[in-house]
């Protein structure tokens, strides 16, 4: 029984010791149930805090609101300052105080997002306090507070990125705009080299609409010469070799037409990026075009250079002057050719006025509203005055740049005066001929026939005639230029000429210079009679220039330049042209101080370009003395 007590009793022990390690179970289970709650309990305010930090220091509008009382619960401080509003000021507001312009929109996305538990809006509006209308984006989802089913809306003020949009439109537009209005083709293409872009231009130079052209490989159009050359761009540019991006596509390329028609361009590439794509634009222009319209206005800048020359000139009948008989007779001459197209070939010595005589054959004809196209032979170097009468190629000869039309070009349908036609080398001489006879000719360095219809008139101071005997100018040309010559007198021929050309100098150098002459002393008259004039009216005209310069009164002073009634200068000899030139110009610079250009410079009172007096003084040897 003893044994059975004991064991009753150890039985009772060890229920006890299991009900105490439940109970330490229990405690230790309690203790951390506790610390779990306070952990959970400081995440729970943690978690609230840092919604509260995003929710206060958002860039965006957030409102807690009651859409079933119209009624905000909460904003944040984004709230207040999209508005305008204070917190208290929106808590005490409806919602449809914020949105009045745009209520079904609204009622609409709340109950969708009741509905569905989350929404979105492309674009509501909202109005401020100073009721300024804001273009706003809404983003809502529901949330239950204290049993309430409320949403919680973000709204984000898009005015910026309207402003932007609409920025990129016009610009956009205005791009647009630009490659439509553009001349040039603009093409772009991807780096398959498949088009991408085709503006109006371009369906003009291609003959191919952009609806066609879009998508379709660049390459049909490109000669194998471009298409080399773009493949090598766009694989150098794919090295991010910025010196490539741009490449200049010059002259000697070609393109296709749609139809397969190759024609001559010149144009850039360029590299763009685009949305992280690589694009290629291609400029491209048809040079057949541009040449043609730079031939054109080329030739109409030359001729207005010439009818600006006859603005300036004025020569006409009006400076042949005289009432001699054998100047009566060159006068009777001009009339009788003028209406003609005969070539018209007029003799004289230096000075005598021959290139007035075919300014006015010109004139008096049916050409006289075209132009008159002078051409010096004697001034052109040999080697150039083929180009200078029938133009040139590009590349013809070293130094030609570019194309060149020819005098017989610019004078189409007008006339053209050959002066010094003896200085004329052989070898030119045939290819006028041929003008003539048939009115064609070449450019050089070219191969394709151009038409003229011209008028010839030549002149000259060389004995043709003899020149002819010689060999020195073929006889076919000299009797082709020979149909109707005019012979014109030397000054010494007709002496009595000299009283009236004397006025008509001193009045047009006179009104040149500023200076009223009034008188012409009759032994100046005399002295002036009485000269040989070798140099004839050019010479009479210098002589004139210079005595109306050093006349300080209304009176003519000759000064020394001719000094004795014989005929001849002072001096032993007859001065030559050039002599006389020479002297004068040195006499004017001496006026001057030596110098040259500006208002009061010799070239101004000589009246001519400062270029043009420094060559005549170079030629001349004139140089001043130290």
């Amino acid at each position: 029984m003893r044994k059975q007590k004991i064991e009753g009793e150890d039985k009772t022990k060890d229920q006890l010791m299991d009900e105490l390690a439940d109970l330490r179970d229990q405690i230790a289970t309690l203790k951390s149930s506790e610390s779990e709650r306070e952990r959970a309990e400081d995440v729970l305010r943690g978690s609230e805090e840092r919604l509260r930090r995003i929710f206060d220091h958002s860039n965006d509008a957030i409102f807690v609101i009651d859409p079933a009382q119209d009624e905000i619960l909460d904003v944040n401080p984004r709230a207040c300052s999209m508005l305008g509003y204070s917190r208290e000021e929106l808590l005490s507001m409806p919602i449809s105080a914020i949105h009045p312009n745009e209520m079904p929109q609204l009622l609409a996305f709340a109950q969708s997002v009741l509905q569905q538990g989350k929404g979105w809006t492309n674009e509501l509006t909202c109005q401020t306090k100073a009721h300024k209308t804001l273009p706003a984006e809404i983003s809502a989802s529901v949330i239950d507070i204290a049993g309430r089913t409320c949403m919680i809306a973000m709204i984000r003020d898009i005015s910026e990125r309207k402003r932007a949009e609409k920025a990129l439109r016009d610009s956009e537009n205005r791009l647009s705009r630009i490659l439509e209005s553009a001349m040039d083709a603009i093409i772009t293409i991807d780096d398959e080299q498949r088009i991408t872009l085709f503006n109006e231009a371009a369906e003009k130079v291609f003959s191919w609409p952009a609806s066609e052209a879009i998508g379709q490989p660049f390459g049909r159009l490109l000669s194998d010469r471009l298409s080399k050359l773009l493949t090598e761009y766009i694989q150098a540019s794919d090295e991010e070799d910025k010196a490539k991006r741009y490449l200049w596509v010059p002259e000697g390329l070609t393109a296709r037409r749609a139809d397969g028609e190759e024609f001559p361009i010149e144009g850039t590439l360029s590299q763009v990026e685009a949305a992280g794509q690589k694009l290629y634009t291609v400029i491209l222009r048809d040079i057949n075009q541009r040449k043609q319209a730079e031939e054109e206005l080329n030739k109409l800048r030359l001729e207005n250079v010439y009818l600006q020359e006859e603005v300036k000139t004025q020569h006409s009948f009006e400076e042949m002057v005289g009432q001699s008989p054998a100047i009566k007779k060159v006068l009777k001459a001009v009339e009788t050719v003028a209406p003609t197209d005969a070539s018209v070939l007029i003799l004289g010595g230096t000075g005598t006025g021959k290139e007035l005589v075919a300014r006015a054959v010109h004139k008096l004809s049916g050409r006289g509203g075209k132009p008159l196209v002078k051409v010096n032979c004697a001034a052109i170097p040999a080697g150039l005055i083929e180009s200078e009468l029938f133009g040139h190629e590009k590349g013809a000869f070293t130094g030609a740049l570019s194309r060149k039309l020819g005098r017989f070009e610019l004078a189409d349908t007008g006339t053209i005066f050959l002066d010094e036609i003896g200085d004329l080398p052989l070898e030119l001489q045939v290819k006028l001929l041929r003008v003539l006879q048939e009115g064609e000719f070449e450019r050089v360095g070219g191969t394709q026939t151009f038409k003229a219809d011209v008028r010839i008139i030549a002149a000259t101071n060389r004995d043709l005639a003899k020149a002819m005997e010689e060999g020195r100018f073929r006889a076919d040309l000299y009797y082709r230029l020979n149909v109707f010559p005019v012979q014109i007198p030397s000054l010494h021929e007709r002496k009595e000429d000299i009283p009236l050309l004397v006025r008509h100098f001193v009045m047009k150098h006179g009104t040149r210079l500023g200076k009223k002459i009034e008188t012409i002393p009759k032994q100046a008259m005399r002295s002036l009679q009485a000269y040989s004039w070798p140099g004839n009216v050019r010479e009479l005209e210098n002589v004139i220039e210079r005595a109306v310069i050093i006349s300080q009164r209304s009176e003519l002073e000759l000064g020394e330049w001719i000094s004795k009634p014989g005929g001849t200068p002072s001096g032993s000899g007859v001065p030559t042209l050039e002599q006389l030139e020479k002297k004068h110009i040195i006499e004017v610079l001496q006026l001057t101080g030596w110098r040259v250009s500006g208002e009061k410079g010799a070239a101004k009172l000589l009246g001519m370009k400062p270029t043009t007096l420094e060559s005549r003084m170079k030629k001349l040897g004139v140089k001043r003395e130290e």
